[in-house]
């Protein structure tokens, strides 16, 4: 692998291992400096694979998106515009020659990294609609992707915010960062394990699957279902018409609502937690143990409360409404919850 130098340092060059050569021009399409409202320190413009692999390593703000398909109907270009805070260069000089943009045919793997690159430097990436995503960013670095349909994305911030709009869909395996927000159309929205502070993932159409989950986590679907196979803090989901699984290890608030699918809540038996349970029906398993039970029911509308393995605290709650379908509460241990993933 070798690095590719700027579009405009001639490229007569040769890979010295041949493994990677100069990006040579296919069809004329528009370059990345148009984005960010900022003039650009540094731009490049390298011919790729429609399928490739977008790596970034970077101490600041990084922003993906999709080519114009008008301007590049091939989808074989990646664009990369390196700017400073406020469109002058950064106050450690030369900036843009601590960037360093690779592309290593035999992998289709696009490298973006830097070394001393300041902080408030933006770097804007435009690529394939479908490339893959692996993006770690340092220090109050930010990511923001949009409109892009990837089959695999991985994200992760140290104190940056999180931003994905207008994904198609969305498999993740790790996402980390201080703030996270994650929107999708119709696609499914799933990920394997999510740490962050605050997160808020929503779908229009699609379903929300999520496994360990920590922090303060909003999600929304409108016809969709969600399902988290264990919960670590505070969660707040809601849907219209679809069903919500809810696996709770340990809380702090739970707010469940469906508007017409039914909500099962699954805790270990040794929870200590204050429930409010309503529905067309309420299930409560025989292993668990409510004190200070109230029940009531109005128009074929059921709702019970009552304490769970403790007397009076109302700081750790789970609440669980649905106007038109049922409500299960039942006992898992956290063995059974492993068991149920890895089956």
């Amino acid at each position: 692998m070798r690095v590719l130098l700027p579009y405009w340092v001639p490229l007569a060059l040769r890979a010295a291992a041949g493994c990677c050569r100069p990006p040579v021009p296919r069809r004329a399409c528009s370059g990345s400096g148009e984005a960010g409202g900022r003039k650009p320190l540094q731009e490049w413009a390298l011919s790729v694979s429609p399928r490739g692999r977008l790596r970034v390593r970077l101490p600041c703000q990084v922003s993906v998106r999709p080519l114009d398909p008008q301007r590049c109907p091939d989808a074989d270009r990646v664009l990369v515009a390196v700017r400073g805070a406020g469109g002058s260069p950064p106050p450690h000089g030369r900036e843009q020659d601590r960037v360093r943009v690779e592309y290593d045919e035999a992998l289709e793997q696009m490298t973006i990294v830097a070394d001393g690159l300041d902080s408030k430097a933006a770097v804007d990436v435009r690529t394939p609609v479908k490339f893959d995503l692996d993006i770690k960013t340092s220090g109050t670095g930010c990511v923001k992707i949009q409109k892009l349909e990837c089959d695999n994305c991985k994200i992760e911030t140290e104190k940056g915010t999180s931003v994905l709009q207008s994904i198609k869909s969305v498999n993740i395996e790790k996402l980390q960062g201080t703030s996270i927000n994650i929107s999708t159309e119709d696609g499914l929205l799933k990920t394997k394990y999510l740490y962050a502070e605050s997160s808020y993932l929503s779908s229009v159409a699609g379903d929300i699957l999520l496994g360990s989950i920590h922090g303060n986590t909003s999600l929304q679907t409108k016809t969709g279902n969600i399902t988290v196979d264990s919960s670590d803090g505070s969660l707040k989901a809601s849907t219209h018409h679809g069903t919500i699984d809810v696996y709770v290890s340990q809380l702090r608030k739970v707010d469940l609502k469906s508007q017409k699918g039914s909500i099962t809540v699954k805790v270990p038996a040794s929870l200590k937690a204050y429930l409010q349970l309503s529905g067309r029906k309420v299930d409560v398993s025989s292993e668990i143990q409510l004190k200070e039970t109230q029940s009531a029911s109005k128009d074929d509308h059921v709702a019970i409360s009552g304490h769970m393995n403790q007397w009076d605290e109302t700081d750790r709650w789970i609440k669980a409404d649905t106007q038109n379908g049922k409500v299960w509460l039942k006992s898992q241990s956290w063995i059974q919850s492993v068991k149920l993933k890895s089956s």
